[in-house]
């Protein structure tokens, strides 16, 4: 009976773990642009090239490998410092790791690796003799050279060709291997990628008989003969993947009688039998005893292979090194486990259903005025509580990967465009919800785009204008009264009113009559269809994206204002939710009905006597908040709540974005937590509402907008104003 073992598992990690590390070497490429002296930064870019090489060689991808390895080896000419990294150099590097990430979409995607090669053959052959120029010295006679070695390499026997060296790799693969989605073949193909396996021989001395024999298990272990021009450190490189369990020992053929003798001493199936297993691999059998290192301390003789392996790298693999490297490793590795995204979607899931269900145990407590039993509710509360928050931080990341994109952007579109910009980041550790972050790219790069192509100048009209050549993109992320805030600001151009305002009459936005204030005037950018270039560009211009990226916002529950000061700059700052699964609410009564104002926005509450707001009727209201004017939404006049009004009212103070209002209700009933659940199309014009929830006792109660409903209470009084 014969089964395939399945890798798709595995190769997943190997793809998410490519792009990792692809965003690693565009990251440490532009840090490298500023400052080309920084070492520790090209060791890591190389590390990371290296490591990709690696990972997919173990996956049998050689159309990766290949490339790879070119990029690897004329990175590791520079660390060396026999070439310099210069403007050239890093494009040449930024296209190379373009290339490596089309491979790696194509191939994910189901390509097979031949046609993923040829579709991709003519951009990997252009970069690939870019590439090449790197590696000798004359670049100009690069043909020549490789023609005079091509002719050189075919006059040799096959034994003087190249420089050849035979090692000898014993391997023994842990219990575990298979379990963990590991297969052995792709290692062997990738060493039979760069090398010649002369033997292998397989070592099954672990199997058991058939009844004691665990199918999911591995017995397997193996000898190798393998010749190759590559080095110690590739062979190690080739078992990178290996589960820790398992024992890895390389020795060079040419090795001392003892490094022979120690190795067939360390083999688990006894000293007799490893002699055996060498002389089927094509080893003679160790002449010279060492029974003295039998009996020497572990500590002992870990201190004389230290010294030995500092004298002669390539000269032996041992066991305890592989240990001693082996738990920091692990201890690197156990600090973060993957989990994919649905699985942690599931369990908000859940921890939303168990606060539903908590709420209608509280309900019951309360009806039945049973005291006993709303302290223990009380008492899962709060363990609840902590369960949703440490839930929803599991979701949380930090948006410095998205803003990283932007380095790559801005320096690529800069240079088309003939400006010097510098991006400034600030804020990178601020964390929000992984679903946020990744709706949240689009929106901001549709911003940067515009704000490089219309908000900064040229250096020749910065000059003229008194500013500095280079100017300025900012992008910065920081927590609000629980939201996240993103800025994108710059400090060119600047919004000319007049010219928006001629523009949106043109178009028939607006109204010629209609007198509108600043910030209007700078939120009519985003009507669709909206543009003020004078031409038309691939970057920008034609009045699509930016009445999207308001849309997109909005449909993260958030808000995107602009503020613009004509000659020094614009800056759009969107506020968004931490989640959008569940929050802390302030609970209100109105007409009978129940409502949930997210807890981030609230302030304080009064309670005010029925003379003080005025006129039932009306929507807006004012109120003197300790000398303050304080605007106010009646929501009884919001949502037209029927029966009557109350004796005694509450205002809610509630602020977003530095604008304080007031939420007129009827009762206020306190802090709940309150699980998002979203609302159809039906209401996706209501003005005051943003989402519902479903309360203990199996009614429903809608959430209040906040942003929208200050807004719309803010329009309503400055107008007011106006005609006063």
């Amino acid at each position: 009976m014969s089964f395939e073992l399945d890798l798709e598992s595995a190769r997943g990690i190997f793809f998410t773990e490519a792009r990792q590390l692809l965003g690693e070497v565009e990251t440490y490429v532009l840090q490298l642009e500023r400052d080309p002296t920084e070492h520790e930064t090209l060791n890591a870019a190389f590390r990371a090239a290296h490591t990709i090489k690696g990972s997919a060689g173990v996956f049998g991808l050689s159309v990766i490998t290949h490339f790879v390895h070119n990029l690897e080896t004329v990175l590791d000419r520079v660390r060396n410092g026999e070439i310099g990294f210069d403007a050239d150099m890093s494009s040449l590097v930024l296209e190379c790791r373009d290339h490596i990430s089309e491979l790696v979409d194509a191939i994910e995607a189901g390509g097979s690796a031949e046609v993923v090669s040829d579709a991709l053959r003519p951009t990997e052959e252009a970069l690939t003799a870019r590439l090449t120029a790197y590696l000798h010295d004359d670049a100009v006679n690069h043909a020549e050279e490789l023609a005079r070695v091509d002719a050189a390499q075919a006059d040799k026997s096959p034994s003087e060709a190249g420089s050849q060296k035979t090692w000898h790799i014993s391997v023994r693969l842990a219990k575990s291997t298979l379990c963990d989605g590991f297969d052995p073949h792709p290692i062997f193909a990738y060493l039979s990628a760069y090398g010649e396996i002369v033997h292998i021989i397989p070592v099954l001395d672990k199997l058991p008989d058939f009844l004691n024999m665990d199918p999911e298990a591995c017995y397997l272990g193996f000898e190798l003969k393998y010749s190759t021009e590559q080095n110690l450190a590739f062979i190690q490189d080739a078992f990178e993947f290996l589960t820790d369990d398992s024992v890895l020992k390389v020795l060079p053929h040419d090795g001392s009688p003892e490094d022979w003798e120690a190795l067939a001493q360390g083999m688990p199936e006894g000293y007799e039998r490893a002699c055996e297993l060498l002389e089927q691999a094509g080893f003679k059998k160790p002449e010279t005893p060492v029974q003295a290192l039998i009996d020497v301390p572990a500590s002992q003789v870990a201190a004389v292979m230290a010294v030995q392996v500092a004298q002669n790298p390539d000269a032996v693999v041992n066991v305890q090194v592989a240990q001693k490297k082996a738990p920091a490793k692990s201890a690197a590795a156990s600090a973060f486990i993957r989990v994919p995204s649905d699985k942690l979607d599931a369990l908000i899931n859940l921890v939303g259903e168990l606060v539903i269900a908590n709420a209608g145990t509280v309900e019951q407590a309360r009806q039945l005025n049973n005291t006993a039993m709303l302290e223990s509710t009380n008492g899962v509360a709060s363990l609840i509580e902590e369960i949703r928050d440490g839930a929803l931080g599991l979701r949380m990341v930090q948006i410095g990967e998205t803003f990283q994109r932007f380095q790559r952007v801005v320096r690529d579109l800069s240079k088309g465009m003939g400006k010097q910009i510098n991006l400034e980041i600030t804020g990178e550790e601020t964390e929000l919800d992984k679903s946020v972050v990744e709706k949240i790219g689009d929106p901001l790069m549709h911003l940067v785009r515009n704000a490089l192509d219309h908000g900064l100048e040229t250096p020749e009209e910065r000059e003229v204008q008194g500013k500095s050549q280079t100017g300025k993109l900012g992008l910065h992320a920081y927590h609000d009264s629980g939201h996240i805030v993103i800025e994108v600001s710059d400090d060119g151009r600047g919004l000319a009113r007049d010219k928006i305002v001629r523009k949106a009459i043109e178009k028939g936005i607006i109204t010629p009559d209609q007198n509108l204030s600043d910030a209007e005037v700078n939120m009519l950018i985003f009507a669709p269809g909206f543009s003020t270039a004078d031409k038309v560009t691939d970057i920008s211009g034609r009045g699509v994206g930016m009445d999207v990226v308001k849309k997109n916002i909005e449909a993260l529950r958030g808000t995107v204002q602009v503020r613009s000061v004509l000659g020094k700059g614009t800056t759009f700052e969107i506020r968004l939710p931490l989640t959008l699964a569940i929050i802390d609410g302030f609970m209100i009564g109105v007409g009978g009905e129940m409502y949930v104002i997210p807890l981030g926005y609230v302030r304080e509450c009064l309670e005010l006597p029925s003379d003080t707001l005025g006129d039932d009727d009306r929507m807006d209201l004012h109120y003197d908040l300790r000398g303050e004017f304080l605007p106010c939404a009646r929501l009884r006049k919001v949502f037209n709540s029927k029966g009557p009004r109350p004796k005694r009212e509450n205002i809610i103070v509630v602020s977003f974005g530095g604008v304080t209002a007031g939420i007129v209700a009827d009762q206020l009933h306190g802090e709940s937590q309150t699980v998002i659940k979203p609302l159809g199309s039906l209401f996706e014009s209501n003005r005051a509402i943003s989402g519902a929830t479903i309360l203990g006792n199996g009614n429903v109660a809608l959430i209040i907008d906040v942003p929208k409903l200050i807004g719309e209470v803010s329009n309503v009084t400055a107008h007011a104003l106006e005609m006063v």
